[in-house]
């Protein structure tokens, strides 16, 4: 007879919880130290080996700077990329620029994608087509790569982790062709706004500039980054304070004091490129490079690349729950919940709006079907009251001829009644 106890003796202590649970865990009190507390330092050794990758690409319109800001963001002579005789571009050229940067034993590959040629012609219809389809392609290069059979090694990885989008600095807000092309670039990259050449403005004038450029942001409904992607990002709570970024960029070091700064020298003085009196470039420096250059690739990674790959996958017929494993789970219920509650919006709108036009046909067909009836009635009316007055007409020729006839009757009586006398 087979008791629990055996069963229990036959499973064992710890059963097989099945392949897709794990057991519970069992305290364990150590009687000498293992060595534990080195398992960090032995992967921050292992990581310290390779070398990191950050992918930029600045975009904005000609005559803001952005070569001269690349070089004093990375503090090295980064050579520009195309010649400056480039007003004459019929189209936006895409030319990418690498580099490898060292501090302290990190290297840094850094790939720089300059757009030439962006928002300089008169026609600027066209403009962003070109860096549309960089990025799509640089997303097309890795989703084919994971597909390799050599998958399991590293994928070389030349997203676009960043776009520096630079913002003239008019004091009026957005342009057209600036919403559109942040609003497009917001849904597949992170983006950065800029406001280049801060030194042309007050103090006044930059923060009255920043709080339009936030409302028009928040207008055009455009994600920026880190603003947007607070669940994916700590640490920059200090940082928000100061978007849009308002920089200056310098190549020229001089000596002032006892310590040597990259500035821009006038007439009437000095503007340092680091004070945080004069721009916000060291708040810049401090989320690209120090506080979110790791949040940045997990955010191209986990967000924009997963919502492309996704994108392609429907597209090939793939069901949406085999994705559910690619794709934020959540973020995607929520997602096709308010689809969903639109959806629904949109054909009660639609239905109500049926119902409205058919309502006022109907309306409009019973008052022509009123109108006629009028008109047939005050014809009838017409008709009858002809018919009455000819029937009366008649009636007074019958009582005429009825009065003569009795009238000649009487004559005849009365004649009779004489001649018998």
């Amino acid at each position: 007879m087979t008791t629990l106890s055996n069963i229990l003796h036959e499973l064992g202590q710890f059963p097989d919880p099945g392949p897709w649970k794990h057991p519970e865990p069992r305290p364990l009190e150590l009687t000498a130290p293992l060595g534990l507390e080195a398992l960090p330092h032995q992967r921050f050794i292992k990581v310290k080996r390779t070398s990191f990758g950050l992918n930029l690409m600045v975009v904005g319109e000609s005559g803001l700077g952005k070569t001269t800001f690349m070089n004093t963001l990375f503090n090295a002579d980064l050579k520009e990329i195309l010649p400056r005789n480039t007003q004459h571009t019929q189209t936006v050229q895409i030319q990418p620029s690498h580099y490898e940067l060292e501090e302290d034993g990190v290297l840094l590959n850094l790939c720089i994608v300059d757009t030439p040629g962006f928002g300089d012609q008169l026609n600027r219809e066209h403009n962003l087509v070109p860096v549309l389809e960089y990025i799509d392609k640089q997303f097309e290069e890795y989703m084919t790569a994971e597909h390799h059979p050599g998958f399991r090694q590293t994928i070389p990885d030349t997203r676009i982790h960043a776009v520096l989008y630079f913002i003239a600095p008019n004091g009026h807000g957005l342009k057209e062709l600036d919403a559109k092309a942040l609003k497009t670039l917001s849904a597949k990259v992170n983006v950065i706004p800029v406001i280049a050449k801060a030194d042309t403005m007050t103090a006044e004038e930059k923060t009255s500039f920043k709080r339009v450029l936030l409302q028009d942001l928040e207008h055009h409904n455009i994600k920026t980054f880190p603003s947007s992607y607070a669940d994916d990002v700590d640490g920059v709570d200090e940082l928000l304070q100061h978007i849009p970024f308002s920089v200056i960029g310098s190549d020229n070091v001089i000596a002032v004091g006892d310590r040597m700064v990259r500035c821009r020298t006038y007439r009437w003085g000095v503007v340092e490129v680091e004070n945080t009196e004069h721009s916000d470039f060291v708040y810049l420096r401090e989320l690209l490079m120090s506080t979110c250059l790791h949040d940045l690739v997990e955010t191209t990674h986990n967000v924009h690349y997963h919502r492309h790959r996704g994108d392609i996958l429907r597209s090939k017929g793939r069901p949406v729950s085999v994705l559910e494993c690619d794709d934020s789970y959540e973020s995607q219920i929520e997602g096709t919940k308010s689809k969903n509650k639109e959806d629904l919006h949109r054909r009660e709108e639609a239905i109500r709006q049926m119902f409205v036009l058919k309502v006022k046909d109907k309306e409009a067909e019973l008052h022509d079907r009123e109108e006629k009836l009028n008109a047939k009635k005050a014809e009838m009316i017409a008709e009858l009251e002809q018919y009455r007055a000819q029937i009366e007409a008649e009636q007074r020729d019958v009582d005429e001829m009825v009065t003569l006839s009795r009238s000649a009757t009487l004559s005849k009586s009365s004649s009779k009644m004489f001649k018998a006398k």
